[in-house]
C-alpha cells in the first residue's frame, strides 16, 4: 500500500511523538540495544567468519531502496470536507492546438532609418543664423539656418539671367526665334534651376532668386519633413564644407526596438510575428518587421527589428526596452495557470497530480516556455489531472511536515 501523508492528529499520534522526543527513554533503550549488540556481536564472531563489510553493504543498499520506494511513492490524502474548504480545483491537461509562447529578449529604442533626414550642407557655406534648436519638432518647410556661400551668390546671378532669358524666348515662340535658340535657353534655365535645388533650395527660394527678391550668396534651409531634431552639430558664424551634416531629423511618430536574440537553432522569427515592447511601466504593441540571419561579430546576437507606433511621444531614441516576442508553441503543447505550479524540496518546479479524488501526489516537471498567465511544461502525459487553485497549500503542508520526496 501506497504510504499516504494525512492531515488529521489522533491522541494516540500525539502520545507517541511526545514519548519518542523524550531524551531519558532514548537513552535507556540505547543503552540496554547497546548491551545486546554487543554480547550477539561476541557470539557472532565465535561462530563465524567476519563478513561484516559486506553485511554492513548489504544492509545499506536495503535501506536506501527502501527509503526511495517510500519517496517515489508518497502522496497528500485530503478529505472530502477538505478540499471544499479549500475550494480545491483540478484540470485535466490536453494539447493547445493554437498555443503560442512568449519570448523576452532585451532590447534599445532606435530612430525609424527609414524615416529620419540628415540635412546636409551641399557647398561650402558660412552660418549666419540658426532658426532650429535640438529637440524642437519641425513640420515641412520650416527653416532650419540662414547661410553665405560665394558659390551661392554665383549661382543666383546665372539663374536670375537665365530665367529672364527664358521668359522672353518663350513669349516670342519658336518660331520667332528658331529651334536651337530657343532649346538653349531653356536647357540653361532647367540646368540652373535644378542645381539650386542640388544645393538644398526649395521652391519658393528658387522662385525669389528668380524674381531678384534675394540678399546675394545667402540662403535657407529648410526642414524636408516632419520630425524632430536630433542632432544640430553646428554653431553661428561656423564654416562649413560641402557634405557636412546640419542636422538630423527623426520622424518619432514610429519608432524601431532593435532586440538582441541568443543563437538558437531552428529559431526563426518571421516578418509580422507580434510583439510587445516594454519600457519600465509602459508597453506598447507592435510587430517584426526585420529579422537578421547573421551573428553581431561581438555580441554574438541576433538582431531583430521591431515598429512600434508612438504616439504621445512617450519613447525616445536611446531607452531599454524589453520585447515579448509571440511565438507559436510545439505541437501537443501542455499549459498550466501559474497558480498550479510550485517549488519542490530541493528546488525544482513540480505539479500535483490527482491519482484519484483526494490523492495528490507531487510530480516534477520542467518548464518551456510562457504563454501569457499559462506557462508551458513538459514531463506529464495528456489526460493528467492536475491541480491549480489549492497547489500551494499542498506544497506548504509537504513542507511543514517536514517531508523530502528526494530523502534529502
Amino acid at each position: 500500500m501506497k504510504p499516504k501523508m494525512t492531515f488529521q492528529k489522533t491522541p494516540l499520534a500525539i502520545f507517541l511523538l511526545a514519548t519518542l522526543a523524550n531524551p531519558g527513554w532514548a537513552d535507556e533503550n540505547h543503552d540496554h540495544a547497546h548491551n545486546e549488540s554487543n554480547e550477539a556481536e561476541q557470539h557472532a564472531q565465535q561462530a563465524a567468519p567476519d563478513n561484516s563489510g559486506d553485511h554492513d553493504e548489504h544492509a545499506h543498499g536495503k535501506e536506501v531502496g527502501s527509503a526511495a520506494s517510500h519517496s517515489e511513492e508518497a502522496a497528500l490524502e485530503l478529505t472530502a470536507e477538505q478540499q471544499k474548504t479549500l475550494n480545491l480545483q483540478v484540470i485535466t491537461l490536453q494539447p493547445d492546438a493554437d498555443a503560442t509562447r512568449t519570448l523576452t529578449v532585451p532590447a534599445e529604442i532606435i530612430s525609424n532609418q527609414y524615416r529620419t533626414w540628415v540635412v546636409p550642407v551641399r557647398i561650402d557655406s558660412q552660418v549666419q543664423s540658426r532658426s532650429a534648436t535640438l529637440g524642437q519638432h519641425m513640420e515641412k518647410g520650416d527653416a532650419i539656418a540662414t547661410l553665405f556661400s560665394p558659390a551661392m551668390a554665383q549661382l543666383q546671378s546665372d539663374l536670375q539671367v537665365a530665367a529672364d532669358g527664358w521668359r522672353r524666348v518663350k513669349n516670342l515662340g519658336r518660331r520667332t526665334v528658331g529651334n536651337q535658340r530657343y532649346l538653349d535657353a531653356q536647357s540653361q534655365y532647367q540646368s540652373l534651376r535644378a542645381r539650386a535645388k542640388g544645393y538644398g533650395l526649395s521652391n519658393s527660394a528658387i522662385a525669389d532668386i528668380e524674381a531678384g527678391k534675394n540678399e546675394k550668396g545667402v540662403y535657407t534651409l529648410t526642414a524636408p519633413d516632419d520630425g524632430l531634431v536630433l542632432e544640430d552639430a553646428f554653431q553661428q558664424g561656423q564654416w562649413l564644407t560641402a557634405g557636412s551634416a546640419l542636422v538630423t531629423l527623426v520622424d518619432e511618430s514610429e519608432l524601431w526596438a532593435e532586440a538582441a536574440l541568443p543563437p538558437s537553432p531552428g529559431l526563426q522569427i518571421s516578418t509580422g510575428t507580434p510583439a510587445r515592447v516594454i519600457v519600465g511601466g509602459t508597453s506598447v504593441d507592435g510587430k517584426v518587421i526585420q529579422s537578421g540571419h547573421r551573428l553581431n561579430p561581438v555580441t554574438r546576437t541576433l538582431a531583430v527589428r521591431v515598429a512600434i507606433p508612438n504616439a504621445g511621444h512617450l519613447l525616445h531614441p536611446g531607452m531599454f526596452a524589453d520585447v515579448a516576442l509571440a511565438l507559436a508553441a510545439p505541437e501537443n503543447t501542455l499549459t498550466v495557470p501559474e497558480e498550479a505550479l510550485t517549488r519542490s524540496a530541493d528546488g525544482d518546479w513540480q505539479l500535483f497530480v490527482e491519482e484519484e479524488p483526494g490523492h495528490y501526489k507531487p510530480v516534477e516537471i520542467q518548464l518551456n516556455g510562457q504563454l501569457e498567465n499559462r506557462r508551458i511544461v513538459t514531463g506529464l502525459e495528456p489526460g493528467t489531472r492536475v491541480v491549480t487553485r489549492g497547489a500551494f497549500f499542498l506544497a506548504s503542508e509537504m513542507a511543514k511536515s517536514g517531508f523530502d520526496i528526494h530523502n534529502h
